[in-house]
């Protein structure tokens, strides 16, 4: 496709509108490149992909798609040994595996109901632990936290001690009695990372210390006294500690995410193009857009309109747009704003758009073939730069299209020979027509010329259609009349917009006798064919009316029928009851005679099974004690082990049932229990700490929640899931209810981080639905 034919019919308006619908910049930008292909079964996969996204939005609603910013670039450079992201970065590598997962999620439960966006659930892969790492080691505004590792917590615990202390001792100071002419003001303040008083020069000699810094005024100075000299060297020493395991965990975590850069970065690629996906289908939804598909060469464009119209928020008028499959050259006559390059803009961009993988504004079961090009001559090309008249300026288009190979191509043509003498404009109009006809082109062009729509109306080669037009009124009606000519209607459009009538009166009587003839027999055409047509559309109103009349008799002849079944069925319901009921009056009768003598037998085997029972009692002795359980002895605290499946080693650091921490560097991993597995030699054992399951009355596949806060939710969750995982459950259900939405989200973020689950969803329609999430137990 030619960029100037895509500017000529302004298809950039319509991809930077589609653009607005897109939720993250690469999304917008996706859209804003987007291009017409012209192999068919791609463009055809692109329209199945966009029409299944659209019934995707109105069947189940749009995908948790959220604002993210592009992380291809930093994951590229995480990659790089010895690279550290920041917290803020790695936060926003946090977010899009948030939104990877939700959006992978979305695809995955609606799956069976869109074939053609198959690929996108196997693409958006979701990256629980390391985004379980990123959650419990940064903060929203990438800040380190002190769960990030044991170490840090030691030190930012010390930092706050000693802080504490420094301040204490300087406030201590600044309240004594003696002191009130030296110090300058009651505050202790920060400077040069060292806590100081603020004291008044002209009594700084008693105070020994050491002047950290002058204000601005010069009357004060700010002395960190002796006494605090040690404590302010531990604390800048621990501070700096601190920034050396921030840097090592940041470190950490960027060799987490450039160990997966590539597999994130295909992921983002498809969250980028789902996003562009349902971009279109958002904009297919609010210009009410449907799908269209490729014929062998038929244009069948019903109620049609323009975009560019529609995204004035005005009325649109629509438009049919028809040429059969036989026929390769559509003709469109009629006045000066009646709306013939209007119908010629709006074919070339539903063309575009469906090649580009973009629903028609049109009706259902709109067609198009898919061509090789678009080919468009319309407007004024005037160029006076290049020194071009208005007939120049097409002619060296023209020349152009066709020296750029026309086979299978459309060819949108506006009033060809416009700028020239008249006949000879026509001329080269009927010459145009036979040459693109004969280089395998679909021509769809407008004309004034009468030669041109005489000749168009008599060859089998041509559809013609008038731009409908009130005579009367001479107001345009913005609709196509096929097989027939319009008037221009030049003289009639001039006096109403008020040129003079003597001009008119001059110009009427300058025209030849034949276009008199001409105009006059289109006239009384054009009235015939009104009539006609409102004749045609009476008859199909009746027909309707009969239609509907007999719809209704058939109905009420049914319903009549219906009753009379449904008496017949009501007297056989109650004879069948009636024998029932004799039925179940016998057996009752027959069940109480042999009563009595199940009871006597009952009473008889209770009392044997008793005394049975009592000796074996006797015969056993005492109770064993029962067995106590002990953790399995292939891992113990401080061996390396590793996370089966997962490739994660580490020394394991505590035991909590079903529960384990190991430390890896200067991070630490909640994992399963029963995945680890013992790789290298034990360390000097710490003391184990081991704690069994929280009991519930309830078994392990089910838990209520409902009537709870979200806090203790979450707590009955945890132990669940523990118990869950030592049953060897594999699914289980949570039930949470509806209310306002706040509990299912508590409980579903808790599944999002938590290692023992594989993945969730809501609650089918027989499972509970919206009052029920369904989650999978990591195996």
């Amino acid at each position: 496709m030619r960029p100037r034919d895509l500017a000529a019919l302004d298809f950039a308006r319509v991809t930077a509108r589609v653009a607005d619908f897109a939720v993250s910049p690469a999304g917008q930008e996706r859209c804003r490149a987007l291009l017409p292909v012209t192999e068919r079964a791609i463009a055809d996969v692109a329209l199945e992909r966009a029409w299944q996204m659209f019934r995707l939005l109105e069947q189940y609603g749009e995908p948790p798609l959220a604002t993210v910013a592009d992380v291809r670039p930093h994951l590229r450079s995480a990659a790089h040994e010895g690279f550290v992201l920041d917290g803020p970065t790695l936060v926003q590598v946090r977010t899009t595996l948030a939104a990877l997962r939700d959006v992978g999620a979305y695809f995955r439960r609606h799956a069976a109901q869109a074939a053609a966006l198959g690929d996108l659930p196997a693409r958006l892969v979701a990256f629980p632990a390391l985004h379980a790492a990123l959650q419990r080691a940064l903060d929203d505004d990438g800040g380190v936290l002190d769960a990030a590792s044991d170490a840090l917590a030691r030190v930012r615990a010390s930092i706050r001690r000693l802080r504490d202390t420094v301040t204490r001792k300087l406030e201590e100071l600044i309240a004594r009695r003696g002191l009130a002419d030296v110090v300058a003001d009651s505050y202790v303040t920060v400077r040069n990372s060292r806590f100081v008083v603020p004291v008044r020069v002209a009594a700084a000699s008693q105070l020994p210390g050491v002047v950290q810094d002058r204000s601005v005024s010069g009357e004060t100075l700010f002395v960190e006294p002796l006494f605090a000299v040690e404590l302010n060297n531990q604390l800048l020493l621990a501070v700096r500690e601190e920034g050396l395991i921030v840097q090592r965990i940041l470190t950490d975590l960027t060799a987490l995410v450039g160990a997966e850069h590539e597999a994130i970065t295909a992921s983002i690629d498809a969250l980028v193009e789902a996003d562009a996906l349902s971009a279109a289908a958002r904009f297919a939804r609010a210009y009410r857009c449907t799908r269209p598909r490729f014929s062998d060469g038929a244009v069948a464009l019903r109620a049609a309109r323009h975009p560019g119209l529609l995204f004035t928020g005005r009325p649109v008028t629509p438009i049919d747009l028809l040429l059969p499959a036989e026929r390769r050259v559509l003709v469109v006559t009629g006045p000066n704003t009646g709306g013939k390059t209007v119908a010629l803009k709006t074919l070339g961009l539903c063309a575009l758009m469906a090649q580009s993988g973009l629903l028609s504004p049109a009706a259902e079961g709109a067609q198009l073939p898919c061509v090789a090009a678009v080919y468009a001559d319309v407007g004024d090309e005037q160029s006076i730069e290049r020194n071009l008249s208005t007939f120049s300026a097409h002619v060296t288009n023209l020349s152009a299209i066709t020296a750029a190979g026309v086979y299978g191509a459309l060819v949108l043509l506006d009033e060809p020979g416009v700028g020239t003498d008249p006949e000879e404009g026509a001329a080269l109009a009927l010459g145009l027509i036979d040459w693109f006809d004969a280089h395998g082109a679909r021509l769809a062009l407008t004309t004034h010329y009468t030669p041109v729509k005489l000749a168009a109306l008599d060859d089998p080669r041509c559809t013609v259609a008038a731009v409908d037009f009130d005579v009367d009124t001479l107001t345009p009606r913005y609709r196509l009349a096929y097989d027939s000519i319009g008037r221009s209607l030049a003289l009639p459009i001039a006096r109403r917009l008020g040129l003079p009538e003597a001009i008119l009166t001059t110009a009427a009587a300058a025209q030849p006798e034949h276009a008199r003839l001409l105009a006059a027999a289109l006239a009384r055409l054009e009235r015939s064919r009104a009539e006609l047509e409102a004749l045609r559309d009476a008859a199909a109103a009746d027909a309707r009316t009969a239609a509907a009349e007999r719809g209704e008799a058939e109905r009420l002849a049914g319903e009549l029928r219906e009753r009379r079944r449904s008496a017949w069925q009501e007297e056989l319901r109650s004879a069948r009851a009636f024998v029932r009921q004799l039925k179940d009056e016998g057996r009752a009768r027959l069940d109480a005679l042999r009563a009595d003598q199940r009871a006597a037998f009952a009473r008889f085997t209770r009392e044997q099974e008793a005394a049975i029972a009592a000796r074996e009692t006797a015969d056993a002795g005492p109770a064993a004690a029962p067995a106590v359980p002990t953790l399995p002895g292939r891992v113990q605290i401080g061996d390396t082990v590793e996370v089966a499946e997962r490739g994660i080693q580490g020394e394991l650091l505590e035991l909590d049932g079903a529960r384990a921490w190991i430390q890896r560097g200067a991070l630490r991993f909640e994992v399963p229990a029963a995945q680890l597995r013992r790789v290298g030699a034990a360390a000097p054992p710490r003391a184990q700490v081991v704690s069994a399951p929280v009991e519930s009355s309830g078994g392990t596949g089910e838990l209520s929640l409902i009537g709870l806060r979200a806090p203790e939710a979450v707590q009955r969750l945890a132990s669940f899931l523990d118990r869950a995982v030592l049953a060897g459950e594999e699914h289980v259900r949570i039930v949470h209810g509806v209310g306002s939405g706040a509990l299912r989200r508590a409980v579903q973020d808790y599944l999002a981080t938590s290692p023992y689950c594989a993945g969730y969803r809501g609650g089918e329609p027989g499972e509970g639905g919206a009052g029920v999430t369904v989650a999978t137990i990591m195996g």
